[in-house]
């Protein structure tokens, strides 16, 4: 199985997340692994390894261990990846569009709730938890002052919603400290109007704090402007 990956997240080091479009079917796959043979960042095409943002990587023999709303899970071995190319920008915004949402109750259905100033769907439900929108608005890249976490303000929605941003190329080696540097950048691009295409995906459940429920929460896992849409440096 052939993707164009375009989610490329963070995780407790040394371990990442990493999503794509299945170029046959043009659906959301999530490439998993067993506990004892898990992603690290070691794979991550910046570290030579094949998955990077807008590369097309070859996955090898899959299979399909949905649960939902990761009903894009499909378990496969890591050593028998190896990416076959980058994508040229044009195309791979073109297959963005192809498949992109134009709000988030598109995008996930009506399994998604608004929860405070977030989203999230209960544990177990929704038919999905991969997506991409084309937002409308300008959405606003900041680092919250509180808390010190990397989030984004989209206000496509009434009230406007807070999304924690957890694509990893705003990151250092240590997968925790925000490259301010980049998210200036984005910043800057964004409130001049550069379009961007988001990259959104539902956490594993777990419960926040204060909440006697297990919940999926909504994160952007991506963003991709239009006028860098594929490289290690958003």
């Amino acid at each position: 199985m052939r993707i164009a990956v375009n989610h490329v997240t963070r995780m407790a080091l040394p371990r990442v997340c990493v999503a794509g479009i299945a170029l046959e079917t043009f659906e959301h796959v999530r490439p998993t692994t067993p506990p004892s043979d898990t992603l690290t960042r070691e794979l991550l095409r910046e570290e030579g390894g094949p998955f990077g943002m807008g590369a097309i990587v070859e996955l090898g023999p899959t299979a399909p261990c949905p649960s939902p709303p990761e009903v894009e899970d499909r378990r496969f071995r890591p050593a028998s990846a190896r990416r076959i190319e980058d994508m040229h920008s044009e195309e791979f915004l073109s297959l963005l569009e192809r498949i992109s949402a134009p709000d988030l109750e598109s995008a996930f259905g009506p399994a998604l709730e608004r929860v405070g100033w977030r989203y999230a769907v209960e544990a177990g439900h929704g038919d999905r938890s991969l997506a991409v929108i084309e937002t409308s608005g300008r959405p606003i890249l900041a680092v919250d002052e509180q808390f010190g976490k990397l989030q984004l303000r989209l206000d496509d929605v009434e009230p406007p919603c807070y999304i924690p941003v957890t694509d990893i190329r705003f990151y250092g080696d240590d997968q925790k400290t925000i490259k301010t540097s980049a998210v200036e950048n984005v910043r800057v691009r964004l409130r001049r109007g550069v379009d961007v295409f988001l990259m959104l995906g539902l956490a594993r459940a777990y419960k926040a704090s204060g909440d006697d429920r297990e919940r999926h929460w909504l994160q952007v896992n991506g963003l991709c402007l239009v006028d860098r849409p594929v490289a290690d440096v958003p």
